[in-house]
């Protein structure tokens, strides 16, 4: 793929949606198609096992986190479960050097953040067919009674801002492929490709 560097700056390409609705999933596969560099979320939790520093996630101290909020080195932050999460200004330069869009991977609040800073800025929303689908994913990965609740209330609380987005993409259970078609086809029409 060898597309002009100028037709692709200043764009950035936002997945968002609730907890288990299946954004990493499709921003994993988009990656794979198009000129597009996963940015990679800064934290301050500690990694889980198998989580590599700077691959995963970029995990700092809370010190670092305020002062990178301080030195207004994020473009958007937010705090959940005790623990603070980030997008780096750096890292998008750092895509856009290398002649590749941004692609950030965040939750609705985080997105609205970046949208509001962002205008221009393609925010695509992917949501489950229902909040059951979101349930029983997270049963599957293991997730607590409590988490589960927490993150079955963010949903519900993420899907009333649904369209603040210009997009809304429904996740349909067993049927990633369709989702992720209609998600490339998206993000080329923004991309002008």
């Amino acid at each position: 793929m060898n597309y002009a560097k100028s037709k692709l700056a200043n764009k950035l390409v936002v997945i968002t949606g609730p907890s288990a609705s299946g954004k990493d999933a499709i921003a994993i596969e988009v990656l794979k198609w198009l000129p597009l560099k996963r940015v990679i979320t800064t934290t301050t939790r500690p990694p889980r096992p198998g989580e590599k520093r700077g691959i995963n996630y970029h995990f700092v101290s809370r010190e670092r986190f305020r002062e990178m909020i301080k030195q207004d080195l994020l473009l958007e932050h937010i705090d959940f479960s005790g623990n603070h999460y980030g997008t780096q200004r750096q890292d998008l330069r750092k895509a856009a050097a290398a002649g590749l869009v941004p692609l950030l991977r965040v939750d609705p609040f985080e997105a609205l953040r970046v949208q509001r800073r962002n205008p221009d800025a393609l925010v695509i929303f992917v949501k489950p067919e229902s909040l059951q689908i979101i349930k029983k994913r997270l049963i599957e990965r293991g997730a607590g009674i409590d988490d589960i609740d927490k993150r079955l209330r963010l949903a519900k609380e993420a899907l009333s801002k649904e369209n603040i987005f210009a997009y809304s993409v429904v996740n349909r259970d067993g049927r990633l492929d369709e989702t992720v078609k209609i998600v490339r086809r998206i993000i080329k029409n923004y991309l002008g490709i």
